[in-house]
């Protein structure tokens, strides 16, 4: 099994948005960056832990952050299928760390 860092840097195709944001998250304190709030809008959160992960009360994104999530949306509208696994890869190679 890949490590998380591995599958950032090559990440499937039309994941790279993905990564990066995953990536960038890590600048922030758990259940705070961008990738949480991903991981609710597109049901990941709901779906598999029941219960959205991001208040939006304590929301502190700024352009740059929100430019990330805008394209890893893209990415998961183009497709829904390989993100979402490529999201269940990261997740789970991070548990795994």
């Amino acid at each position: 099994m890949q490590d998380v860092w591995e599958l950032c840097e090559t990440p499937p195709q039309g994941c790279e948005a993905v990564a990066d944001l995953y990536h960038w998250s890590t600048n922030f304190d758990t259940g705070k960056g961008p990738i949480t709030l991903f991981l609710d809008l597109i049901g990941w959160s709901e779906d598999e832990i029941g219960e959205p992960l991001y208040d939006l009360k304590d929301a502190a994104l700024g352009y740059v952050e929100l430019d990330k999530l805008g394209l890893a949306l893209r990415e998961y509208a183009d497709c829904p299928q390989d993100v979402r696994s490529f999201v269940d890869q990261l997740l789970g190679a991070e548990s795994q760390s």
